[in-house]
C-alpha cells in the first residue's frame, strides 16, 4: 500500500524568473531537445508507466517529466518515478511546437511562431495538482522564439528520418522549486482545438 502523500511547502518559479542563471524560456527549450532527441523505444514521454523517466535528464538542478503528445485520447500515462533530492520539476501541462521538418509549408521562422502562438490561443483547458492542491500555469514562450532543434531518427512523434531543423515552441508550463524528501501526487492536463487533442499525465513521485 502507497503512504500517504507528503506534506510540503510548494514554490514555483515565476514565468520571469531565471532558474539557476537561465530564463524559463531557455528551459523549455531544454525540455523540447529532451523530448525529441530520445528515441522512442525509450522516450520518456512515450512511456506508461515511468521506465524511461530517468533517461538523458540534466545532469544537475532540473528535473523534466512529461504529459503525453496530443492524441484525442483521453487515457493519461500513470507513472512512478523517483527524483534525487534538490532538483527542480519543469513540466508541460500542454504545450506545442512547430518545425519545417513536421510542417513544410512553415517557410520562414515568422511563420513558424505564429503557428504555435495561434495553437496555444486556442487552449480550452490547463490544470494541474499536486497532493489534491490546485497549482497554477504560466503561459511560457520559447527562450529564443526559434531555436535549433535536432530530431533523432527513431524520434517518437512520427517525423520520418529525423534531422536538424529550427523551431519555435509555445505552452502552459509548471516549474515547482526543489520539493522536500518524501512521496507525491502529481496530476496535470490540458487540451486544445476544441478538446480535440488532450496531454497530461498521473505521477507519483519519491524524492530521495
Amino acid at each position: 500500500m502507497k503512504k500517504q502523500p507528503t506534506k510540503s511547502r510548494i514554490e514555483v518559479f515565476t514565468s520571469d524568473s531565471k532558474p539557476y542563471g537561465k530564463t524559463y524560456g531557455h528551459w523549455t527549450v531544454e525540455w523540447w531537445r529532451w523530448a525529441l532527441s530520445t528515441p522512442k523505444s525509450i522516450n520518456p514521454v512515450v512511456d506508461t508507466a515511468g521506465v524511461f523517466a530517468g533517461v538523458n535528464q540534466p545532469a544537475a538542478d532540473i528535473w523534466f517529466l512529461a504529459g503525453k503528445f496530443g492524441t484525442a485520447n483521453k487515457d493519461f500515462p500513470q507513472r512512478q518515478c523517483t527524483i534525487p533530492f534538490g532538483r527542480a520539476l519543469l513540466f508541460p501541462v500542454i504545450n506545442c511546437l512547430a518545425s519545417p521538418l513536421e510542417y513544410p509549408e512553415l517557410k520562414t521562422e515568422q511563420e513558424i511562431i505564429d503557428y504555435v502562438s495561434k495553437d496555444e490561443d486556442n487552449i480550452v483547458k490547463k490544470e494541474c495538482f499536486l497532493n489534491g492542491e490546485r497549482i497554477g500555469v504560466n503561459r511560457v514562450r520559447s527562450d529564443p522564439l526559434t531555436f535549433p532543434l535536432t530530431i533523432d531518427e527513431n524520434n517518437a512523434i512520427g517525423i520520418k528520418g529525423g534531422g536538424s531543423t529550427v523551431a519555435a515552441a509555445d505552452g502552459y508550463w509548471v516549474f515547482f522549486k526543489a520539493l522536500q524528501k518524501g512521496e507525491f501526487v502529481l496530476s496535470f492536463n490540458g487540451a486544445c482545438e476544441n478538446g480535440r487533442l488532450n496531454s497530461g499525465a498521473n505521477y507519483y513521485l519519491k524524492v530521495e
